[in-house]
């Protein structure tokens, strides 16, 4: 499916894709990645040829209802503390084990032995896997924006 003009949902939209899990998630409205492609291409977010700003996610997730706060590399427990409180976190992962070049991925829960849990939109494999803070913390994206290159994502319902 196509994400923009030249690019396609499986060459560059696992930012959109990452979004719309986190907020069909968190808030029980059913967005799925062509929607929240269509979302992003038309509010400024696709950078054509290479995927999505990161502004995208602290962005579009306010958009659609969520409280996002951006989280660096060097807060490692605050990353394990939302998880365990039931937040969402996307990523934005440089060079390594998930990526070439650039990834969007959620970090979707923590293990009892403190195991990482994600939801990789480019690998069901990678997804069923349990993985060690230390890689995303040493892979993700250096240059990253927006307040990344983590974002917690929060739902609260009511007042």
């Amino acid at each position: 499916m196509p994400y923009g003009v030249t690019s396609t949902i499986g060459q560059a939209g696992c930012g959109p894709t990452s979004l719309a899990m986190v907020v069909s998630s968190l808030t029980g409205n059913i967005v799925d990645p062509i929607q929240m492609c269509r979302w992003a291409y038309e509010n400024g977010y696709l950078c054509e040829g290479s995927g999505s700003y990161h502004s995208l996610i602290p962005e579009g997730g306010r958009h659609f209802g969520l409280t996002v706060e951006g989280c660096m590399v060097s807060e490692p427990q605050r990353i394990v503390d939302a998880l365990a409180s039931g937040k969402f976190i996307i990523a934005i992962m440089g060079p390594g084990t998930f990526t070439i070049c650039g990834h969007f991925l959620v970090i979707r829960g923590v293990t009892s032995e403190g195991k990482i849990l994600i939801a990789d939109p480019a690998s069901k494999n990678k997804s069923e896997k349990e993985w060690d803070i230390e890689i995303f913390l040493a892979e993700a994206r250096k240059s990253s924006g927006a307040g990344g290159p983590f974002w917690i994502c929060s739902y609260k319902t009511g007042p």
